[in-house]
């Protein structure tokens, strides 16, 4: 479901109480945890990685085909000058592609609540006992789990409106278990 700030929360439940089975942030699905909960955040991002080379290469093939009937009527410094556009263009997308497919996912089972973050493609990953974890929302904004000295901060890419809500859902699932 799509936010109109440009963020995206999707909150997975198990229907009757059934547990959901996980799925990696690669789409594989992991064995031997039972996930009871499930909350992942991404953003929103109106270009896929895919559509943003596609969208280069057509801007390219227009800008260059400008400049070369520019080159052939004379303009010698409209090809170098394209060339330093198109990079800038090429260096603007390829550090938004990066980003494009960040994201947060929340899991909770009765054994842990781990939460993951995947930003540029880096994945890092914190596990808590969930019987003792401590959910709080500071004044920073971000929801704030801690427990036995390890701290995660997430809600990134939801609503600071939103994240009140979060957070008193993930303390009643983690009463609930």
């Amino acid at each position: 479901m799509h936010n109109a700030d440009s963020q995206q929360c999707l909150a997975e439940r198990a229907p009757q109480g059934l547990p959901l089975a996980a799925e990696s942030l690669d789409g594989q699905q992991e064995q031997g945890e039972n996930w009871l909960r499930n909350w992942v955040f991404r953003r929103n991002c109106s270009m896929s990685p895919q559509q943003l080379v596609v969208f280069f290469v057509s801007l390219s093939v227009v800008s260059l085909m400008v400049a070369a009937i520019a080159w052939d009527v004379g303009g010698s410094l409209v090809m170098p000058f394209t060339g330093i556009e198109l990079g800038s263009v090429a260096i603007a997308l390829f550090v938004y592609g990066r980003h494009a497919t960040d994201q947060e996912r929340v899991r909770l089972s009765a054994q842990q609540l781990q939460v993951e973050w995947e930003n540029a493609g880096v994945v890092q990953t914190v596990s808590f006992n969930p019987v003792w974890v401590r959910v709080s929302l500071p004044e920073s904004g971000l929801i704030e789990l801690s427990s036995a000295g390890k701290t995660a901060y997430i809600g990134r890419y939801a609503r600071p409106e939103r994240r009140a809500v979060l957070a008193k859902d993930l303390r009643a699932a983690l009463r609930a278990l």
